[in-house]
């Protein structure tokens, strides 16, 4: 069992509506993909939150949805300049006000900095942190401004088990911490010996325990956007180590199919064809 934890909500671009938020499209695509997954998140009782609830019921990841009519659904504003998403995230909405509830551990459970930005996600996971004994804690940083600051990074850092972090970030935690070295500086001062660094058209580097990989991303000519190409990444890569796959082969299956996420508009496509790619 994979649970995401933090922010569903409607991505909201100049031409269309498409449901978002990196741990719903690290837990879509990992059910669509065949495996026990879901999200922990919060709707507001509106419109929106009809609809994505919808959404969310026909994709199988409704067990641990919250409502609460105290607050709007989670909306962002996407504007795109040559394919490369800006985003404004709105405010005082559902998903910032996750409550814990029991649940059975799960296998792997996924965060990042957003979510935990706020002080009642922030005790929220707390005690899933501490009733999860044995479930392996993956953080995919996913550093959104203003949404973050030394607190929230240092619970990331602390709570994870495997780190997802993308270029910018790692450069960011670099001047951050005063680090020339950011990968041997986690593993010994956090206890992070597996760590996912993607870095745009260069590829992605793994270090795994005392392993490194790299592998190499195919030149795309014809993106669309590059919305949830880093949680598409995230999401197959994690399938590949959950289905045992060599790491370098879980490696270059998610760097192939965030390259074709690009290719589609939004984060999670439509032709679900693409999936068999994935798992053939």
């Amino acid at each position: 069992m994979v649970l995401s934890f933090g922010e569903v909500l409607m991505d909201c671009f100049p031409d269309r509506n498409v449901i978002g938020g990196a741990p719903f499209n690290v837990a879509v695509h990992l059910k669509r993909l065949g495996l026990d997954a879901g999200i922990i998140t919060k709707i507001g009782e509106d419109e929106l939150g009809e609809e994505l609830e919808a959404i969310l019921k026909k994709e199988g990841l409704t067990n641990q949805l919250q409502k609460d009519a105290n607050f709007p659904t989670g909306m962002v504003d996407v504007t795109l300049n040559n394919g490369q998403p800006s985003y404004y995230i709105h405010q005082g909405c559902g998903w910032e006000f996750i409550d814990y509830e029991e649940i059975e551990d799960p296998t792997y459970f996924v965060f990042g900095s957003l979510a935990l930005s706020f002080p009642q996600n922030k005790e929220s996971f707390k005690a899933f942190r501490t009733k999860f004994k044995e479930t392996q804690f993956v953080c995919d940083i996913n550093l959104r401004e203003p949404f973050y600051n030394k607190e929230t990074i240092e619970l990331c850092l602390e709570s994870a088990d495997i780190l997802k972090i993308n270029d910018e970030e790692l450069d960011y935690l670099a001047k951050a911490y005063n680090q020339e070295n950011v990968i041997e500086f986690l593993k010994s001062e956090y206890n992070i010996s597996k760590v996912l660094l993607t870095e745009g058209a260069k590829g992605a580097k793994l270090y795994w325990n005392n392993e490194e990989y790299s592998c190499e991303v195919k030149k795309i000519d014809d993106i669309v956007d590059t919305v949830g190409a880093g949680d598409s990444f995230t999401s197959v890569f994690l399938y590949g180590v959950i289905t045992k796959k060599p790491l370098g082969e879980a490696m270059q299956g998610a760097a192939d199919f965030a390259g074709m996420i690009c290719q589609t508009p939004g984060a999670v496509p439509n032709n679900l064809d693409i999936y068999n790619i994935i798992k053939s």
